[in-house]
């Protein structure tokens, strides 16, 4: 499954993975912050890996809920 997300991320463009980094980045400080750590207080390699786990969520999300949605729009009938 990381492979298949990893080459997912590859293909969009730079625009929207600007998108999903900055909204990683925020998530990764809204944890932090809801766990009582500082962002100052964490190395550049932690905070490297939250915003990947925190990609890795939104990717996931992303795909889980478009494919539903395609899956339910094909379902519905045309009047």
């Amino acid at each position: 499954m990381k492979t298949a997300l990893i080459n997912f991320l590859k293909k969009q463009s730079k625009e929207m993975k600007s998108k999903v980094r900055s909204k990683a980045m925020r998530l990764a400080e809204e944890n932090c912050i809801k766990y009582g750590k500082k962002v100052e207080d964490l190395s550049l390699q932690e905070w490297k890996g939250l915003v990947a786990m925190e990609e890795e969520k939104i990717v996931k999300k992303t795909l889980k809920y478009s494919g539903v949605g395609t899956i339910l729009f094909g379902f519905m009938p045309w009047w």
